[in-house]
């Protein structure tokens, strides 16, 4: 970074001499205290951020004079920015790390391997302190990519796989055999699986294995399965359900991809004249904020997203300073509510 920067209109700009000068440290301690913060003594750290505020000091991230080849930036790499998915894990993640003195950069990768490819390679060229990513599913290439950084990499959210390095989150197989157990002892006995689904979603594939594997378990007939490839939501849950009772009128039980997509799928059993539960249960995933409002409130999987958030952060951490990988499970609470509950088993 250019240390005599010179404002327009000849007034004198702030640089990293004059922070360094006001504090009373090296250049170098600086520049580290910015692109390294952890590096720093918390002391230092903030009378180095005092003296910015005061200067009214904005670091350049695009010049090459700062020492460091790593910055305070947290690569988070999500899937879907619908419906708040994935909102409470960068929350609570941002916030564990602001504490640190450190920045997320998010991307969308909309489950296109493409996109999640190019947006991984765009990202580590700004060199982050770490990455956070979604899903232990990824591209080869993007593995490659990852594994080649020499950064830490957190995989949130799934724990089903092979993990590049370390992972925190939950077994997906197993979310959707609570989904078929909970149907099951509720009496239910033609099960059907509705959403969306899409090539590169392998979550929701796996909680379909799970609810398969569960209605095998229990000796039922194979699941019927209804899905979509397009962004999932209450219209499109409503449309499959439609279809699917349509060839399938025999289905007694439906579990879903996500919150969303049940509600669809309620509101299109109200205008069948089903009643839920009596006549056919529904189960969902994700625990979305209209879950305990809708009518008749919907049963389903909350995932505990904040604590992905705080115990992501704290592994970039412990990566950072040393600890070796590590695989975190996460746990995760079946919300029973009425729309999956018969009268008689209640």
């Amino acid at each position: 970074m250019d240390l005599n920067t010179v404002e327009k209109g000849g007034r004198n700009a702030p640089t990293l001499a004059s922070i360094a000068e006001k504090v009373g440290v090296s250049v170098n301690t600086v520049s580290r205290a910015l692109r390294a913060p952890n590096t720093v003594r918390p002391e230092l750290r903030r009378r180095i951020n005092s003296a910015m505020e005061e200067l009214n000091y904005v670091p350049n991230r695009l010049a090459g004079g700062l020492s460091s080849t790593r910055s305070d930036i947290v690569a988070v790499v999500v899937t879907s920015l619908y419906y708040s998915e994935f909102a409470s894990i960068v929350d609570s993640l941002q916030s564990a790390l602001l504490e640190r003195d450190m920045q997320v950069m998010l991307a969308n990768t909309r489950y296109d391997a493409d996109q999640e490819q190019r947006l991984v390679r765009s990202l580590l060229s700004w060199r982050p302190t770490a990455v956070a990513i979604i899903g232990v599913d990824h591209p080869p290439k993007v593995v490659e990519l990852l594994k080649a950084s020499g950064i830490p990499i957190i995989e949130m959210w799934d724990t089903g796989g092979e993990v590049i390095d370390t992972a925190v989150g939950f077994d997906h197989t197993a979310v959707g055999a609570a989904q078929a157990d909970h149907l099951i002892a509720g009496g239910y006995r033609r099960l059907a699986f509705v959403g969306s689904v899409r090539e590169n979603d392998k979550r929701a594939q796996k909680r379909l294995r799970g609810l398969e594997d569960g209605a095998a378990l229990a000796g039922l007939p194979r699941i019927v399965t209804h899905t979509d490839q397009q962004g999932g939501s209450s219209e499109l849950g409503e449309r499959l359900a439609h279809e699917l009772l349509e060839y399938h009128p025999e289905i007694d039980a439906i579990a879903c991809n996500s919150d969303v997509v049940a509600f669809g799928v309620l509101r299109a059993l109200k205008k069948l004249g089903k009643r839920v539960p009596e006549d056919i249960g529904v189960v969902g995933f994700g625990d979305n904020e209209a879950a305990s409002c809708v009518s008749p409130a919907l049963t389903t999987i909350r995932p505990n997203r904040e604590t992905i958030g705080k115990l992501t952060a704290e592994a970039i951490f412990a990566r950072i300073n040393g600890v070796p990988p590590s695989i975190t499970l996460v746990d995760w609470k079946l919300v029973v509510r009425e729309s999956a509950i018969r009268k008689e088993t209640r």
